[in-house]
């Protein structure tokens, strides 16, 4: 897998290098012409201002794309996502949490932030019917509190919201949410949904930012 990261001053941040050895540092019009489908491309959000919102775009065409930004906000990774990039975090990440991005993200995930990620699914519920859709042979493999854990999480609950509603730890939350996904025999968020939903494979997401698994 090559890395190639477009940044204004084109160095590398010392944390990027760590992460990934061979990583390059290049051009717009570079990250163009040598993406292809084993490159993930890091997209420094200051630098994608400056050359237009079609940058990730153009370049998610033929690459995976990661939108960095050294102030992050909601607005942004929602619009980020919409180019077409699957994952936006933070420039200054520690070197184990973006080689963890590259792993989910190479592997058809998707990172953002945990609000982000509510608003997500959230809407995917909402797009899929969800709360007409349920399957009951789906639920009727689940504890009673392990169901009112999955249905508040494929609505778009984070894990506070779930543990506030609930009256349980966050903790407890996520040991729920890793029996679910343990017997449901998926991964992450999203294909929870798609699973609830009977609506087929999740073949376009991992579960995202903080948490990449619950």
């Amino acid at each position: 897998m090559k890395h190639l990261f477009v940044a204004q001053d084109k160095t590398l941040m010392p944390r990027w290098q760590a992460a990934f050895a061979e990583a390059k540092c290049v051009s717009p019009e570079q990250a163009e012409r040598l993406g292809d489908a084993d490159t993930l491309v890091w997209v420094l959000k200051e630098e994608q201002e400056t050359d237009g919102p079609s940058l990730v775009r153009r370049i998610a065409k033929q690459s995976t794309v990661v939108v960095l930004s050294m102030m992050p906000d909601n607005t942004a990774a929602i619009d980020a996502l919409q180019q077409g990039a699957r994952g936006y975090a933070h420039a200054l990440s520690p070197a184990d949490s973006l080689k963890q991005i590259a792993m989910v993200v190479m592997n058809q995930g998707i990172w953002v932030p945990p609000d982000v990620m509510a608003q997500v699914m959230g809407s995917t519920w909402r797009l899929l019917n969800g709360d007409q859709q349920v399957q009951p042979d789906v639920l009727a493999v689940l504890t009673q509190r392990e169901r009112e854990v999955a249905l508040a999480v494929a609505k778009g609950a984070s894990n506070k919201v779930v543990a506030r509603e609930l009256d349980i730890t966050e903790r407890t939350v996520k040991a729920h949410l890793t029996a679910i996904f343990s017997k449901l025999d998926i991964h992450d968020r999203l294909q929870l949904i798609i699973k609830l939903t009977g609506k087929g494979v999740a073949s376009a997401t991992k579960d995202s930012t903080s948490y990449s698994s619950t």
